[in-house]
């Protein structure tokens, strides 16, 4: 019995290995980038993505590519930002009944005629709908330049903090984490993945 359980829990410990060493070896390769932008793109347009979740799973196992992740994010969140702004610039009123978010809309529009700059940095540094925000910037006639420079600025700078938070507290947490018991985490997992389903579910109602 103890020879079996002895055997059942390398095989855990084994497979648990080999989905890290996996991890790892997506992490350090040239593909995860332009995967990593195309993610935050689709992400930051329409798509509700757990991308927290995969950028947080990257940076914790390659660490000294944190900040070029945070750079990817950065250039990722500007391209579609600006898709959203120029879709608001043009079809505002098409785009928010297709999300069934007119009423939103015309409030966020008359937000950022009056302080665009601080509700577009809000947008961006806070889990908001940042693609309503951004399509109302472009349907108020906000200024594009000063739109994608605020916008680019305060996306990074979430990831730039999430990163930076990994990058030196990162092995802590991890420690921490696997003084845990078994069923502690294993729940903590299993509400994450729902938080999550939920959140992706939510995002298309």
């Amino acid at each position: 019995m103890c020879h079996r359980a002895r055997k059942s829990n390398h095989k855990g410990v084994a497979s648990t290995s080999t989905f890290q060493n996996r991890l790892i070896s997506a992490a350090d390769s040239f593909w995860v980038l332009p995967v990593l932008l195309v993610i935050e793109i689709i992400e930051t347009t329409i798509f509700p993505l757990p991308y927290e979740a995969l950028f947080v799973a990257l940076c914790a196992v390659a660490k000294s590519r944190i900040w070029l992740f945070v750079l990817i994010t950065g250039i990722g969140s500007a391209i579609a930002g600006s898709i959203m702004y120029g879709l608001g610039a043009s079809f505002a009123e098409p785009v928010a009944a297709w999300f069934g978010a007119e009423a939103t809309l015309a409030e966020l529009t008359a937000v950022i005629q009056e302080r665009g700059a601080s509700f577009i940095l809000l947008g961006g540094t806070t889990p908001a709908p940042s693609y309503l925000i951004n399509l109302a910037a472009g349907a108020a006639g906000f200024s594009f330049w000063q739109f994608l420079s605020i916008f680019f600025f305060s996306r990074t700078l979430r990831f730039a903090v999430l990163g930076a938070v990994i990058y030196f507290f990162g092995d802590t947490i991890a420690t921490y984490w696997n003084r845990l018991p078994i069923w502690l985490r294993r729940g903590f997992w299993i509400v994450l993945i729902a938080a999550l389903i939920y959140w992706f579910v939510s995002g298309f109602l």
